[in-house]
């Protein structure tokens, strides 16, 4: 298990620096569904009220590895260009777990009478992060990082832009402005802006017909300072008007299958299943699956009414 573990560590400081407090950002692999929780920007864009679920199991069977639960409720204000969202995420990766409370803000410019908008958004919450480093095992027991428990509540913010029209969109965001790095002077954690390791993500997609379905390529790039820059490409492929399955690649060596199940205009489930071919594969051969339900309503319109942007 302490293999496991260090093996589990290693990968981290590899793949972006997501160590202890460090700014860690939970990854979903249903990225263009789940912008709620990737971009502020995005909330209250669909013109209706939107809600979901997700749960998501990493790298099963290694000890320490990811897990996540998110909640994301958006939504219009009625009769204006502002939209509203609330988002909850548990993530919890090796000897820490961070819970996530934020609410977003956004509003929105139609551009030259057309269907195209722009929209801009702010989210402020709160992170609630618990460190128990008595369940390592390490060479130095006066290592301070490993050393005892520790939690605090920290306050965050971030910022996001969307465009978007019937059949493409674009956005770019930085989820997390704040970030906890530690402090060998006073062997603590402080909350402060680090501009060397804000999360970037800028990502886009387009919805064309390609007779008798509808094909929806998109990509996802990941920015952060010090780490390999991370890129998702995705293609999904709309069967029968109620099945989309996928495949994308993460440069990090991982592909990925999607499937995704329109049940009515209300509700959505989806699944993926993303299986690494790097080193990481020795001790987590079962893969990552990750699970979501949507749920569309509105109170004074047709539900799901603007669902058929697909995104």
């Amino acid at each position: 298990m302490v293999k496991k573990y260090l093996v589990l560590i290693g990968l981290f400081l590899c793949m972006g620096g997501h160590l202890v407090f460090g700014q860690n950002q939970y990854q979903f692999n249903h990225y263009i569904a789940n912008q709620g929780l990737l971009n502020p920007a995005y909330n209250g864009t669909r013109d209706i009220i939107s809600g979901l679920m997700i749960h998501r199991s990493q790298w099963v069977g290694l000890d320490g590895a990811p897990m996540n639960q998110a909640l994301n409720i958006h939504g219009p204000i009625e009769e204006t260009d502002i939209g509203v969202g609330l988002a909850l995420v548990n993530d919890r990766i090796g000897f820490t777990n961070t819970f996530d409370l934020f609410g977003a803000a956004s509003y929105k410019v139609q551009l030259d009478r057309s269907e195209k908008f722009l929209s801009l958004g702010l989210q402020f919450g709160f992170s609630s992060m618990v460190y128990d480093g008595t369940k390592s095992v390490t060479e130095d027991f006066m290592d301070p990082v490993f050393d005892g428990k520790e939690s605090k509540l920290n306050f965050n913010f971030g910022f996001g832009s969307y465009f978007y029209s019937d059949n493409y969109f674009a956005g770019f965001s930085i989820p997390k402005f704040f970030s906890d790095q530690f402090d060998e002077a006073s062997e603590g954690f402080k909350n402060s802006i680090d501009f060397k390791n804000m999360h970037m993500y800028l990502y886009g997609g387009y919805i064309f017909d390609w007779y008798p379905v509808k094909v929806k390529p998109t990509v996802l790039i990941k920015e952060v300072y010090g780490a390999p820059m991370q890129v998702d490409f995705s293609a999904n492929v709309l069967l029968a008007e109620q099945l989309w399955v996928g495949l994308s690649y993460r440069t990090v060596s991982e592909a990925v299958l999607l499937l995704e199940y329109i049940i009515s205009r209300q509700f959505t489930v989806r699944y993926s299943f993303d299986y690494p071919f790097n080193a990481i594969n020795q001790y987590a051969k079962a893969g990552s699956h990750e699970v979501s339900v949507q749920f569309d309503f509105s109170f004074n319109r047709r539900p799901g009414m603007r669902s058929i942007r697909y995104f």
